[in-house]
């Protein structure tokens, strides 16, 4: 199986089995949701892939892909607003030891 179409509520849901360029040698389910823009690979293809056993798992990605939507952002800091690492502790040497006879 390559290819499996079908509908849930208002939403159609394309889904075809396809490689990546990221991932050379593995085939995705690639799916289209109208009302989306964007396709997902939703998850690697397995040898015992029927249209009753993936429609659930398809189905249960694009709720957790709506869940993520809703959640409230996570703000965290920006790399470029870290804190100033500290100066070595110097260990006491006297300044006559630097390169003077």
């Amino acid at each position: 199986m390559k290819v499996l179409e079908f509908q849930d509520g208002e939403r159609t849901f394309a889904c075809r089995a396809a490689g990546s360029p990221a991932t050379p040698g593995i085939a995705w389910w690639w799916v289209t949701i109208t009302g989306e823009s964007q396709k997902y690979a939703a998850f690697q293809t397995q040898d015992g892939d029927t249209p009753q056993n993936l429609r659930p798992r398809i189905l249960a990605y694009y709720a957790e892909l709506i869940a993520g939507r809703e959640r409230p952002r996570e703000i965290r800091g920006n790399w470029g607003q870290r804190r100033a690492a500290q100066k070595p502790v110097e260990t006491g040497g006297s300044d006559d030891s630097k390169g003077k006879p």
